[in-house]
């Protein structure tokens, strides 16, 4: 297969990847809303880390231990279980309600933000890497890869170049978004995006447990 044809099969599965609903997409849509554009970038940087991550580990046969169900399972239970926290903090932490007159007086009163750069990457990272159904994605796709190294990196360069792009588009559109958001419909927002990870979690949880034990 040539460069242009590997490239050309690969971006529509990035496409794919970037707009299917899950944690990832509701995570840096509600990021960029309440943190801005670039934390949403920090978030979906820390998502594309661990996809090479994992695609290396793929790469390499280093996988094999996926085939452990125990494994497998604990790693929904850990992937659910930050999503479940992580949706209930959002749903409850009142200072996640948000609004452009009320960071103003955030940043006015204390001369930063309570949240750091770091943390926005790390959130994606974690979000991404301990979800059991991201390294079964990859698994998936890496026959698909081509048979020399060169374009196994450019086929798996491209699809997350292809997501990477999408993920900065909603980040972008998503902090413009927020510039018009008034505090009422934060905070719906915030209920909305909680409920939605805690149910992302436990769907984690439970489905994994019925392909692994019934």
């Amino acid at each position: 297969m040539g460069i242009v044809a590997t490239i050309l099969q690969a971006i529509p599965i990035g496409f794919v990847i970037a707009i299917t609903p899950g944690a990832a997409l509701f995570g840096i849509i509600q990021t960029s809303i309440s943190r801005g554009f670039k934390a949403g970038i920090l978030f979906a940087l820390g998502i594309t880390i661990s996809d090479i991550l994992i695609i290396s580990l793929c790469l390499w046969g280093m996988v094999s231990i996926m085939d452990n169900p125990t494994i497998r399972f604990t790693l929904s239970i850990l992937g659910g279980l930050i999503l479940i926290v992580y949706g209930l903090f959002t749903f409850f932490n009142k200072k996640s309600d948000f609004s452009v007159k009320k960071q103003k007086e955030v940043l006015d009163s204390t001369g930063t933000t309570s949240i750091k750069p770091y943390q926005c990457f790390f959130k994606g990272f974690a979000f991404n890497f301990t979800n059991p159904f991201v390294w079964v994605l990859w698994l998936g796709i890496s026959p698909y890869s081509g048979n020399t190294t060169q374009m196994n990196i450019l086929f798996f360069a491209s699809i997350l170049l292809t997501v990477f792009i999408i993920d900065l588009m909603k980040s972008f559109f998503a902090g413009k978004i927020k510039n018009i958001i008034t505090h009422q419909v934060g905070y719906i927002i915030n209920r909305v995006v909680g409920l939605v990870f805690c149910l992302l979690g436990v769907i984690m949880i439970v489905r994994m447990s019925v392909e692994l034990y019934f």
